[in-house]
């Protein structure tokens, strides 16, 4: 029987945290990106997904100082300072984030898989994958933010068009000969981000997202990777298409932040 992964396994949660690190940093063009403590500080624009501190108290206790150091890195850029926080990080960054009036913005659920290149992967007829080529990826990022926001009508500043990375590793999932969803993945260590899951209105239901996270399983262990992560919506579809694949859930994130001081 293989082993199941523990949800408190500290060495574990570190590594992940650091992929999910290098998948946000990998992600725009023009980032700032400083260490803090033992976090991550990514900032892209205000209000941007990819603007968050990642990481932080994973290696132990954080000092106020450099707490005061975070919230300085964002509120200097006219942004609150938002925290994706594991929660087996230091208990006591618990507190002094609750004495500094920090509230939830929302909470995600990370799941886990070991990979084995020997491993087969069912095809899903009526599906084709596709790679995205580097010209391809505006229409990519595109397609990502209208599958996420459930609606065609995305403002061109919201798909983030002009600052988007080309993944390496970014696919189309076309149904019946048709694009209709958006997948990707980041590699760091050993480790396959999976992110990017979206799927169009009209085509949900078809098996377009499992297909998705199948060939990016296959392809992350053809390139030598020995885990798979990804971050989803607790009791979301993506949630269960997830563990459908053979995920385990590991530990959640809650996403926190302080809002700038007024001038």
């Amino acid at each position: 029987m293989t082993e199941r992964f523990s949800g408190a396994d500290r060495t574990l949660a570190r590594r992940i945290e650091a992929g999910h690190a290098h998948s946000a940093a990998a992600s725009m063009r023009g980032l700032a990106v400083e260490r803090i403590g033992d976090s991550w500080a990514i900032f892209h624009q205000v209000d941007s997904p990819v603007s968050q501190a990642i990481g932080l108290g994973m290696d132990g206790g954080i000092t106020p100082a450099e707490l005061d150091r975070l919230e300085a890195f964002y509120h200097a850029r006219g942004s609150a300072a938002v925290i994706d926080l594991c929660t087996i990080a230091d208990p006591g960054l618990l507190a002094m984030i609750s004495e500094r009036g920090y509230t939830i913005r929302e909470i995600s659920n990370v799941v886990v898989r070991r990979l084995d290149r020997a491993e087969q992967f069912a095809e899903t007829p009526s599906i084709t994958i596709e790679p995205v080529a580097a010209d391809q990826f505006p229409s990519w990022m595109r397609m990502a933010v209208e599958g996420f926001a459930s609606t065609p009508d995305v403002p061109e500043d919201a798909a983030m068009l002009g600052s988007a990375n080309p993944w390496p590793e970014a696919f189309f999932g076309l149904w019946d000969g048709s694009r209709a969803a958006t997948a990707a993945m980041d590699i760091d260590a050993g480790l396959a981000t999976l992110i990017g899951d979206a799927t169009l209105i009209h085509a949900r239901g078809r098996g377009l997202q499992r297909a998705l996270i199948r060939h990016r399983l296959r392809r992350a262990a053809q390139l030598g990777c020995d885990l798979a992560t990804a971050s989803v919506q607790p009791g979301s579809v993506s949630h269960r298409n997830y563990e459908r694949a053979g995920f385990e859930l590991l530990y959640a994130r809650v996403m926190v932040s302080r809002a700038a001081p007024a001038a």
